[in-house]
């Protein structure tokens, strides 16, 4: 079985959170005031928060991820810089990544009750989560969107033994946030303080696994001779397949 030193990448990575801690209060402003929202309900506010938090999910995560892969990169670019060089990218990865998953969930929703359908569209969904752990990572590393996820899944099955405990690790994300969104739900109106806090709690874990994770992959995949990376002044690499 291959060594895929887990335990000294995670250490770097705790070391290289725990001393950024300025991405993690801006990530826990984000979280509070998506808690907070439940205190103006069927508000202007309230859908204005909503519509914040889409947005950031879809265009602060990646920012996030590239401010930390630069980090590991010993790279400081501007925020302007990341979000040109990553984000376009990344959506398209996702966008690629989650075809699979739509098709499947179509073929699973059309063959089960209905009250079987949400639990087997979450099911798929943390299926080809674990499947697709490595590839956010290496379109990081190599900016190429369909060597990326060849890659990783390749990766992944090759190794999926020694990835144990990082599979452990985004299952527990994974978990949280399913945690988060179908159980928290009955205390907004019966104790929406609790609401905030346990909410808030389950989001900063789970961001801070979730984050945790993607430097240890990085790690990981940096360790790897056959992973061809993106040259580090170019630009164009988003765009390429």
């Amino acid at each position: 079985m291959k060594n895929l030193n887990l335990k000294t990448y995670l250490l770097y990575a705790i070391y290289i959170v725990r001393t950024h801690p300025a991405i993690l209060l801006f990530l826990a402003i984000v979280g509070l005031l998506n808690g907070f929202a439940v205190f103006f309900p069927q508000s202007g506010f309230a859908d204005l928060i909503s519509s914040f938090s889409i947005i950031s999910a879809i265009f602060i995560t990646p920012v996030l991820y590239g401010i930390y892969y630069e980090i590991i990169e010993n790279r400081y670019s501007s925020i302007t810089t990341i979000f040109r060089t990553y984000v376009g990218g990344y959506l398209l990865v996702l966008f690629c990544m989650y075809i699979p998953i739509i098709l499947t969930t179509a073929v699973l929703m059309s063959t089960t009750q209905a009250v079987g359908n949400t639990a087997s569209v979450m099911l798929t969904i943390l299926m080809f989560s674990m499947v697709f752990i490595y590839v956010i990572p290496a379109y990081f590393i190599s900016g190429k969107i369909w060597d990326s996820i060849i890659y990783g899944v390749r990766f992944f099955f090759l190794n999926i033994a020694a990835s144990a405990p990082v599979l452990l690790m985004a299952l527990l994300s994974e978990l949280l946030v399913l945690l988060s969104h179908f159980k928290l739900s009955a205390l907004r109106e019966f104790s929406p303080v609790l609401f905030v806090i346990l909410d808030f709690s389950l989001y900063m874990t789970a961001s801070i696994i979730d984050f945790l994770l993607f430097i240890m992959l990085i790690y990981v995949l940096n360790g790897q001779k056959d992973i061809q990376k993106r040259h580090p002044s170019s630009q164009k690499d988003i765009t390429e397949s």
